[in-house]
Order: structure tokens, then sequence, then C-alpha cells
């Protein structure tokens, strides 16, 4: 993976337009960086199947509000958040990807739990490696290497090489992103390189986090250039920025390169945007507070204590990942406005993680649903007579003949119901391939969610309400209810679940009750929260700190996640927008670490730069040689990410002693920390 070296123009404007593309909504807002204010703001569907509409759809509102073609030529940059990439991870909906793997043991059982949690991969193992000083373990094994990348690459869309402790020796990545580039014959695959995604240690988490990015790529290329085409349509020549999961902003051209970082875009975005919007309801003493973003696909929850939020070095967690790439610390689960509502064995309501289309949007573009939405043939009542399946995307070149079969049925019959599908197996003789399948980017699928519950409540007045009850009335039928008591069984679950994590994340702040059977379906956490009978304790749960609210179906949700908590919540004003008022708020950050450690001779340090070793005998020296190659590194990387010329660049170093029998020291290495941008603008709230 290379970043190519350029020199943005940046308009002298005072103004600032923040944009936030979510699972369910896009955002846009017209911000005064000056006053901290959201001059207009706007907002449309996310159009799944071409970006660009909503985009364009948000904009043009905006542009309509505001009446001036003025203010375009006041605005300096576009800023861009957005939860597309978390969201891909959550739903496991990433593209299909080559991983190489180089000079790992394939039979190890961390190995092949990596595979076979990878929702969409096809492993190459190959000898190589380096070990923890950066020698070369094995020689690389470049004819199997380019045998498997001729086998597989006309089945992935992109590619991820890990090589055995690249980050203290990148040379068997950057050799065998070289081989399969020159392979591909004009094909063209992105590749992405794990050293350049994280300086971490951890092999297996890093191979994880290469494939999980190169899963991104084509995703959030696609989301930058439906923004770019809206923005050119517009006539506005402005910079696009993109917030990382840090809450730095990149340029557009990293972003494309390094979509993982753009993991908890959003979340970060809104911890900035939250504690702009919620300054009239909050007292100047009230530091620490929650913020907890609802979106369609994801909730996000962050904690600031004293205005400041927490990060994390070893990345996001989104669902069973961990990224690995630096990122504010949240928790986000698969659970928003448009998580599927389904039963498992028992009969127990689920919620999420997938998202799917509400069923009163679906009608909106296919009103033929209604009819479909009721008992027919004589078959049972079923959950499975409220889905239905639509194309979304062109097929890439990762299906196979059967898959795209599949693809093309449904493009006959628009939507397909999940019954539909299953009697077209049946029909051609096929096996039923399952979710599997039905999990890939080119299908979405709609269902009944949480906002076709408000909507048969009257909370929500958008699509056709007429859909959303009907299915309520089939579902209700499974447990005897009336639709508007399936619905609000519906948000209560939801309601539940939001306080649950509240708890959990706030009780693992205090370091209490860490064991997980702590917060079991029977433990203290759930009877505390929603008590299911009469117990001979009572329990209620309290948070200190005031709850902030945000996202879309914040305004309605609000009473059940205050049903099931003793807390202050606030939905503040222009809650909807929080993440692209603080994208617009952002400002570049850049961090890098450079471990340096002693050799086994004991007489010769070894410093691990991003694209060389340096060895030298004294310490000091070996620092300030390494601060000097660094310092024109990331005067670069600044350069590519958008903040100029005059990037201011800082470092701290972390040295490491033992104490010696005699009572000396002997210094052990030490960590040097450099950041360029501008920290107190985007890291400190």
């Amino acid at each position: 993976m290379s970043l190519k070296k350029t020199s943005l123009s940046k308009p002298q404007g005072d103004l600032v337009l923040g944009l936030d593309t979510g699972g369910t909504n896009t955002d846009v807002v017209l911000f005064d960086p000056v006053n901290l204010s959201v001059l207009k703001a706007a907002k449309d569907f996310t159009t799944h199947h071409d970006l660009a509409i909503g985009i364009r759809g948000a904009l043009q509102k905006l542009m309509s509000e505001l009446g001036d073609d003025d203010c375009l030529r006041r605005i300096r940059s576009v800023n861009l958040s957005t939860t597309l990439a978390t969201n891909a991870i959550a739903e496991g909906l990433g593209h299909r990807v080559g991983l190489v793997m180089v000079g790992f043991d394939e039979k190890q059982d961390i190995v092949q739990e990596l595979i076979q949690k990878l929702p969409a991969c096809s492993p190459v193992f190959i000898d190589g490696g380096h070990d923890y000083y950066g020698r070369p373990v094995a020689p690389l094994d470049e004819e199997t290497l380019l045998r498997e990348v001729a086998r597989i690459n006309p089945l992935v869309s992109a590619w991820a090489v890990s090589s055995f402790f690249s980050i203290k020796n990148p040379s068997h990545e950057a050799r065998v992103a070289e081989l399969i580039a020159q392979s591909q014959l004009g094909q063209d695959r992105p590749i992405t390189l794990g050293q350049n995604l994280t300086g971490e240690l951890g092999a297996v988490r890093r191979a994880a986090t290469a494939a999980l990015n190169a899963g991104l790529v084509l995703i959030i290329r696609r989301l930058l250039d439906a923004v770019k085409k809206s923005l050119g349509e517009l006539g506005l020549d402005a910079p696009l920025m993109v917030v990382k999961g840090d809450g730095g902003l990149v340029s557009e051209l990293w972003a494309r390169d390094r979509p993982i970082e753009t993991v908890v875009s959003g979340p970060a975005a809104g911890l900035a945007g939250a504690r702009i919007l919620a300054r009239g309801f909050l007292d100047p003493e009230e530091k620490d507070l929650w913020v907890l973003d609802v979106g369609g696909t994801t909730s996000d929850l962050a904690y600031l204590r004293d205005n400041r939020p927490k990060t994390n070095r070893n990345g996001a967690q989104v669902g069973q990942w961990s990224t690995l790439v630096e990122a504010v610390e949240t928790t986000t689960r698969g659970l928003g406005g448009d998580s599927l509502v389904d039963f498992d064995y028992e009969g127990n309501m689920l919620l999420g993680p997938r998202r799917v289309l509400p069923l009163c949007r679906l009608a909106q573009a296919h009103p033929g649903i209604l009819d479909k939405l009721t008992p027919w043939g004589g078959r049972l009542v079923t959950a499975t007579l409220c889905r239905f399946f639509t194309p979304n995307l062109e097929p890439d070149e990762g299906l196979n003949d059967y898959e795209k079969e599949i693809v093309e049925l449904f493009r006959v019959i628009n939507p397909v119901s999940f019954a539909e599908y299953q009697e077209d197996c049946l029909f051609r003789g096929h096996l039923f391939p399952g979710l599997r399948f039905l999990t890939h980017p080119a299908i979405l699928v709609s269902g009944f969610t949480p906002t076709d519950a408000l909507s048969v409540l009257g909370l929500f007045k958008e699509g056709i309400p007429e859909a959303s009850h009907k299915a309520a009335y089939l579902l209700g039928m499974l447990s005897k209810e009336t639709p508007e008591e399936f619905s609000r069984r519906v948000l209560n679950l939801f309601g539940e679940i939001v306080a649950e994590e509240l708890v959990k994340r706030a009780i693992s702040e205090e370091g209490l009750l860490t064991r997980p059977e702590d917060f079991g379906p029977r433990g203290v956490l759930r009877r505390a929260i929603a008590p299911k009978r009469a117990s001979a304790v009572s329990l209620r749960f309290s948070l200190s700190a005031p709850v902030i609210l945000l996202g879309a179906p914040a305004g309605v949700l609000t009473p059940w996640v205050q049903k099931f908590l003793d807390a202050r919540v606030i939905a503040p004003p222009r809650f909807a927008v929080a993440s692209a008022t603080g994208a617009a708020a952002s400002n570049v950050v850049l961090s890098r670490r450079v471990n340096i450690v002693p050799l086994p001779d004991s007489k010769t340090y070894r410093a691990f730069l991003p694209d060389r070793l340096m060895d030298g005998g004294s310490l000091n020296e070996l620092v300030a040689d390494a601060t000097a190659v660094m310092s024109q590194h990331m005067a670069e990387l600044a350069l590519i990410a958008g903040a100029g010329a005059n990037c201011p660049i800082s470092m701290t170093r972390d040295d490491r002693e033992v104490l010696t029998g005699d009572g000396a020291t002997l210094p052990m290495g030490t960590t040097l920390h450099f950041t360029a941008g501008y920290l107190d603008g985007a890291a400190v709230i």
C-alpha cells in the first residue's frame, strides 16, 4: 500500500462543512469554528445502492435552507465522518479478501480461529518472516506465492499481507506486495500491508487488522467518490478531509488506503459534537459525561472524563474484533434503529447485530410488499414472512456463478420474500446457501426493526406505516400480542440492552464485577435493570455522570432508555447531527511510536523505524538520529494527511531501566512518541 505525497490547496474561508454518512442517514452542517456554532443543518437517507443520491439530497436541503450561494465561497474544508466501516465490520459485510500470511504456522489454533472468524477470506501461507530483532527466520517462498495468487485473484476484491514481525522488518511484506501487483495483469486489486496500519505487537491480530482493512477499501473509496461527485455538482472545490477513529483528521487520499482508521469515525466525531451541542445543559463543573450515539446500525458508547475521551492503543472494539489501530475507547454494539428483530429457537426476541432496511421504507419504493405481508398459500406464520431481499450493488468478482444467479433472481423478482427464495431453491433443486451469502453487500435485506415499531406507535412519521403495522400484526400473532403490544416489547428490549451496556461500561470503568458471568442473563446486572419477576432483593443502578443521547432515533427512544436507567438523560438540540458537527470541529492529528531495544550482545541498540532498522552503540545518540529521521517522516505524513507544510511536530520519550545488584540503573531501551498536528483541536474536546 502506498500513499502519494500531495500538496492540498486550502481556501481561505471562515466556515467548515461537516458531513456524516451513517448506515441510515446522511447529515450535513454548516459550522462556524470560531463561535463553535451550527449555522444550518440538514439530513437525508443514506442510499446504499448509490451513496451520491443521499449525499446530494442532504446538500441540496442545506443549500435550500441557506438560500445564499455566497456561503459556498466561505467554506474552507469539507470534513467527513462515517460509520460505514464500523457497520461493515459489525455486520460482517466486508468484501472478499486474499490474505497472505508470511511465516505463520497454519496449524496453530489461534491462526485457524482467525481464518474461521473472518467473514470472507482466502488464506495463503508461505515461508518467510523475521524475529523480534528483525532478522529473517526463513527465505521468502516466492514460488508458492505466485502460484496461489494466480489461483485466488479472480475470487477476491482485495489483498492483505501480514508477515511475522513485520513491525521489526517490513521487507517481506513489501516484496509480497510487489509480486502481487506484478502478477495481477492489470486487474489492480487493492493491497494492504499490516505494517502500514499498526506498530503494535501481536502477529495474528495484525493480520486480522490488515484483512479487515482490505475488505473495507472498496466500501470507503465508493463513499469518497460519491462525496466528491456531489461536491463537484455544487461547484465546491474545498479539500475533503476524513475523521479517523482517534478524532483526528486526514486527507481523503490517506483514507482511501487506510479505511480501517475510519472505524468509529462517527462516534469519535460524535464525542466532539456532543460536548459542543450540550454546553447549555451542563454545569461548568460537569466535566464527566457518557455519550451514547444511537445510529441505524450500531450504538456507540464512550466516556469523557474531565472533558477528554479515553483512547485505546489496541484499537476500537467492534463486535468480536479489536482493530489494533488507535481510536477513542468506545463500546460498539450492533444495535440501532434499523436493527433486525428476530427470534431464537426458543422464541426469545433478538435485536441486531444485522442492519436491515425498515419495512416502512421498503414499501415506499416497492408498494407490492403490502400484498406479501399476509399469510399466503396456507403457509404457517413465521418471522420469515416479514423478511425481504432486494439487489443493492452490482455483484463483484468474488461471487461464484451460483451466487450471481441468485442476485439475478432478486433483480427479476424484486423484492423477494424469504419464503419465495426458499421455494425457488427447492424448485431449481439447489441447496439453500443460507445467510453466509445473504450477508454479502450485493444484497439488501429488509425486515421489521425498532424504526418500524416506532412507526406502528405513531412516533416515526416517514415511510409507509401500513407496512410496519401489517408486519407487527403477523409477528404479534406468534406471541398473541396486538401490533402495538409487540412494538412496545421491541422498544423495551432496545432500552434494556442500551441500559445494560451503559452500566457494564460504568462498572468496568470502576474496575468492579469484571467477570463475564456477572453480566449474564441471570446475573446481577440484568436483574437490576429489568427484573422479570419478584425478588427478595431489589436493585437499581445509578449513574453519577449525565448521559448525552445522540443520533436520529435519540429524541423518540429517550423514554425507553430512561425507563431502565437511573440517570440524567439529555437529548440536546441538533442531537441528530452531532457527528457532522464534531467532524466540522476536528483537526489533523497523527501519532507514531519508535521502539529502541538493546540487542543480545548488550553493546548495541536497535531502533525500529517505519522503513528501516537503525543501530547504534549509544542510546542517546541513537535517539537523536532516530528523531531526525522521524521528524522528516512525520512532516511528510502530515502533508499527505492534509495538515500543510507548517504542521507542528512534537516528541516525548519513555525510557525503560532496571536496577542492578549494586543499586545502579541499567538502560533497557526507550519508546519515542511522535505527534504531528493540532492536538488541542482534535484530541481535546
